[in-house]
């Protein structure tokens, strides 16, 4: 009975079964929000109180080639591009052009600005220079002189030791003029086996020539200078017949410029012999009224010793007249007076 009981109880099991084993499955649940008419909603997030927020700061991730050791005791250095697999072709081969960075070798200081005269007899040389620089600028304005940043140089011989003989040339001619520029040097070998860059001064032994014209100039020294920098910035390329015209009128100009430079100066100086006649026109006319001054105060003096005198005279003038008319009444008043006997007894006496 156990054994058909349990027998029974497994094929019921069996039969309740569907065939299908599941894989995966999962809970279904209602979620917050549900509503009838809307459908499923996520619910509102309550918003935080102000001060609360807080902020993570992420971190930037920096890739930094980082500097291996050599810990084998080799003497090759990974850095070293000799020792790549794969590396660049040689150069200084006969016909290439190298590329040859121009620098500088010699810095002068700056001038500092000379001090403003103080003399004020300047002024007037001051007026002068003021009117000269007024004039128009006739030279030709040069928009390209610049120090060249790199000079094209080819390779035209290859020496035993390795070292190699770069040349630089160019040339303009036409049927008034010809010009031309002509530069060679020696790289030594182990700047050519380098990677680094070719510069200037790694030049050696250079050989300068220079043409305007038919007036040749040459220069040789041992590196190169900066004064064959500044002729190749400064090659002048052959001009057209109204080019020429042109600078021939420029000339013409600049002898009119000329003159009127040179009118300007004999105006200046016309004008400081004015100057200084007029200061001493000036000084003589202080000395001439001061003198008139002396001489009035003097004419003054002499009136007021004048009319000094004058009141004397007429003072002594009254006294005079006084006394006379004093003198005049002395002798008339007696006669007056005297007795009339005494005048006739005087009479027979005189008789």
């Amino acid at each position: 009975m156990k054994i058909l009981f349990l027998a029974i109880i497994s094929l019921l099991l069996n039969a309740c079964q569907t065939g299908f084993v599941p894989i995966s499955q999962r809970n279904l649940y209602e979620k917050e929000g549900k509503s009838a008419n809307l459908g499923h909603r996520r619910p509102i997030e309550e918003r935080a109180t102000p001060g609360s927020e807080v902020y993570l700061k992420r971190e930037n991730i920096e890739i930094v080639p980082q500097e291996t050791k050599n810990y084998t005791g080799s003497l090759l250095t990974l850095k070293n591009p000799d020792t790549y697999l794969f590396t660049d072709a040689p150069r200084g081969e006969l016909g290439e052009f190298l590329d040859v960075f121009v620098t500088v070798n010699r810095s002068e200081k700056p001038a500092t600005p000379a001090a403003a005269p103080a003399d004020p007899a300047a002024k007037g040389k001051a007026v002068q220079d003021e009117l000269i620089a007024a004039l128009p600028k006739l030279e030709p304005a040069i928009a390209d002189a610049k120090m060249p940043s790199l000079i094209k140089m080819k390779v035209v011989r290859k020496m035993e030791n390795g070292d190699i003989i770069v040349e630089a040339a160019r040339a303009s001619q036409n049927e008034w003029e010809a010009n031309s520029q002509r530069a060679t040097a020696r790289i030594p070998h182990a700047k050519i086996t380098g990677r680094a860059d070719i510069s200037t001064a790694d030049l050696a032994d250079v050989h300068w020539s220079e043409s305007v014209n038919g007036t040749m100039t040459e220069r040789e020294s041992n590196t190169w200078e900066d004064e064959y920098s500044m002729r190749w910035a400064g090659f002048d390329e052959a001009r057209s017949k109204v080019a020429l015209d042109l600078e021939n009128k420029r000339k013409d100009l600049e002898k009119v410029k000329d003159r009127l430079k040179d009118k300007i100066v004999n105006v200046g100086r016309e004008r400081n012999k004015l100057a200084a006649e007029k200061d001493k026109v000036d000084v003589l006319r202080r000395e001439a009224e001061d003198k008139l001054n002396d001489l009035s105060q003097k004419n003054s003096q002499q009136d007021a010793l004048i009319e000094q005198q004058k009141d004397i005279i007429k003072k002594q003038e009254q006294i005079i007249e006084e006394a006379r008319n004093n003198n005049q009444a002395n002798l008339v008043a007696p006669e007056k007076v005297a007795d009339p006997k005494a005048k006739d007894a005087k009479t027979p006496a005189a008789q």
